[in-house]
């Protein structure tokens, strides 16, 4: 499954970085998230409530930043296992931060998913759902967060 989309925030790309890159601050934006550790600079480790259609359950994942270039563009890669179907979830996520006005940045995703096990066979629809909510929430949270 491929998710793409982009939204704005009404701060400069070093400052939506600076806030992206600080663990705590970019989890307070994640619907759901009930704890985050950090392992190094560039690998989390995290759990997430979550309800994919009829499953509600918790997913563990451990979340490593690949490449990155400052105020850019990031590349995180996402593995984890949901409680309930024990299913398994990797993502490949590009993140790229634009100016496109001054002091207004565009954050623009791509994310490659695939999902192994019982989660799989709810079908794109649904998973593409819950997905799209859960990030409109976080562009809220985050612009929210970043605008105050």
């Amino acid at each position: 499954m491929k998710l793409e989309g982009k939204f704005d925030v009404g701060v400069s790309p070093a400052e939506a970085w600076e806030f992206l890159m600080d663990i705590n601050q970019f989890a307070s934006c994640l619907p759901g998230l009930e704890q985050v550790t950090q392992i190094d600079e560039r690998t989390f480790d995290g759990v997430v409530s979550a309800t994919v259609g009829p499953i509600s359950g918790k997913f563990t994942f451990r979340s490593t930043i690949l490449e990155s270039t400052p105020a850019s563009e990031m590349v995180v890669q996402t593995d984890g296992t949901d409680s309930v179907t024990r299913s398994a979830v990797s993502a490949k996520l590009t993140v790229k931060l634009t100016e496109v006005i001054e002091k207004r940045t565009e954050l623009g995703y791509h994310a490659d998913i695939e999902i192994k096990g019982r989660l799989a066979i709810l079908g794109d629809m649904v998973l593409r759902a819950t997905s799209a909510l859960m990030l409109e929430e976080f562009a809220r949270r985050l612009r929210t967060k970043l605008e105050e």
